[in-house]
């Protein structure tokens, strides 16, 4: 594909992150978290903005457009799962919002990006 994604939109990866990881804890738990130090918002803020730098890392890789939706549908699949992990891993601590967050949508996103890849016809 020529036309090449900009890393700025990372940005607003992370801002959906922290935008639904709020809507998940309003609606699964009844409540914002309003205890929770603004450290831990940052946490989510770039735990997600990493993601979204992961999701345009492998947009810009695909030279398909069906390559293209693969990693697309698989970022949207990582979706739930890397909020489980953000939201779960809050109970550890910053550090458990990053790994338990990132891990999963990385590695969703990657097998996207390959599944894809691997069966793109040429």
């Amino acid at each position: 594909m020529d036309k090449k994604i900009s890393f700025l939109w990372a940005f607003g990866a992370g801002a959906l992150f922290l935008v639904l990881s709020l809507v998940m804890l309003l609606f699964g738990f009844g409540n914002l978290n309003s205890q929770a130090p603004i450290v831990d918002y940052v946490i989510v803020f770039l735990t997600g903005t990493l993601i979204g730098v992961a999701l345009v890392y492998f947009l810009r890789r695909s030279e398909q457009p069906s390559v293209f939706k693969a990693t697309l549908i698989a970022f949207a699949v990582s979706v739930p799962f890397a909020l489980f992990g953000i939201t779960f891993g809050g109970m550890v601590g910053g550090i458990g919002i990053f790994f338990l967050g990132v891990s999963p949508a990385i590695f969703i996103t990657a097998v996207g990006y390959f599944i894809g890849r691997a069966f793109a016809q040429k």
